[in-house]
């Protein structure tokens, strides 16, 4: 009897604690504005969901709005270190789970990064990145379920065409000159093509954190 007991309280606390998750999920609203109240290089991060505004973390410099207003993309100062430990991770909120996970650390900051639904309804993240030192540009892909799964040094995503990116390298004496009116004359050493569902399948990287 005790034991039928104690199987009907666990039945029910699951049976409670999923129906609380169902009414979180019904009751989130697509987030509409974020807001980072920066103090220095990084402040408290704010998002704007059914009107109201609430603060969903201590610590983010740059935030972005992606998944149809459902998740919330920011970036924060525990990266895995790098040059000056300028290195920066990228956390992925969900508005329906008011859950966040990290999905990217790295030893550069990130610069920006663009959301992509490719033919196959897979969600990428394209990331662009810079370093503080020699001014270089590197280019990480995302897999928002499970996190990084691409990354190239001293490189530029130069296009993209559905699924394929093309990505440009450039030696060191480059960089001055990409950021000056002689842009349009440099030209990449190299390239590369990559289909974003084929890189998608890759193992995560994890990035091992430097002083």
């Amino acid at each position: 009897m005790t034991h039928r007991k104690t199987q009907l309280t666990a039945g029910a606390f699951l049976f409670t604690l999923v129906s609380l998750v169902c009414v979180q999920a019904q009751s989130a609203q697509k987030v509409t504005n974020v807001r980072v109240d920066l103090q220095g290089i990084y402040g408290p991060l704010f998002i704007t969901s059914g009107g109201k505004e609430k603060k969903i973390a201590g610590e983010a410099q740059q935030a972005w709005i992606i998944n149809s207003g459902w998740q919330v993309v920011y970036s924060s100062s525990d990266g895995a270190g790098g040059f000056e430990n300028e290195g920066q991770s990228l956390y992925l909120y969900d508005v329906r789970t008011g859950t966040r996970k990290r999905i990217l650390s790295e030893y550069f900051a990130v610069d920006q990064i663009e959301e992509v639904v490719t033919r196959t309804k897979k969600r990428v993240l394209l990331v662009d990145m810079v370093d503080g030192g020699l001014g270089a540009s590197y280019v990480a892909v995302v897999d928002p379920r499970r996190g990084e799964v691409f990354f190239r040094r001293h490189a530029r995503i130069l296009s993209r065409k559905g699924d394929v990116i093309n990505i440009g390298f450039y030696k060191e004496d480059d960089w001055e000159k990409l950021d000056s009116p002689q842009n349009a004359k440099v030209r990449p050493y190299k390239t590369e093509r990559h289909n974003l569902n084929s890189l998608l399948q890759r193992r995560v990287i994890v990035n091992k954190r430097t002083m």
